[in-house]
């Protein structure tokens, strides 16, 4: 009687400890989960327009894991172009959480988080939305 009594007790703590356990992991989980990907541009290029000028963007992102992601920016003039280059588009995210690249003006810029096999189309008339590979957007007008 008393190993079944004591055995009851022991299987009670177990299924509190249990509770206790995963009530703490469902806290953990959510509290990361409230940490969104975000990008912002901190030094904004001014306004223009043509192949031959180019000036430096850079800005910061936060929430994600930088080693599987990338930044890709666009300049827009008649339509959204990709910077600096199709062939150069990929912008490593330095372990500071910062981000830096050329870019030939526009009238506005958008930067965009994305996961590391994103391909950006060279132009596009209306960028893409988050979700999917596209983790975070931000947009800005040229400094004057």
């Amino acid at each position: 009687m008393k190993y079944k009594f004591l055995t009851e007790i022991v299987e009670s703590k177990r299924r509190i400890l249990w509770v206790i356990a995963f009530l703490a992991l469902l806290v953990a989980c959510q509290g990361n989960a409230s940490i969104k990907p975000e990008i912002k541009i901190t030094e904004v290029p001014p306004k223009g327009a043509g192949p031959d000028r180019v000036e430096r963007i850079a800005g910061t992102v936060s929430g994600v894991n930088t080693k599987e992601c990338k930044v890709i920016v666009f300049a827009q003039t008649d339509t959204w172009y990709v910077q600096p280059y199709i062939e150069t588009s990929d912008i490593e995210i330095k372990n500071s959480n910062t981000w830096q690249t050329d870019t030939h003006l526009g009238s506005q810029y958008a930067a965009l988080l994305v996961n590391s096999s994103y391909k950006p189309p060279r132009t596009t008339g209306r960028l893409p939305e988050v979700g999917g590979q596209i983790l975070a957007i931000v947009v800005v007008d040229a400094k004057p």
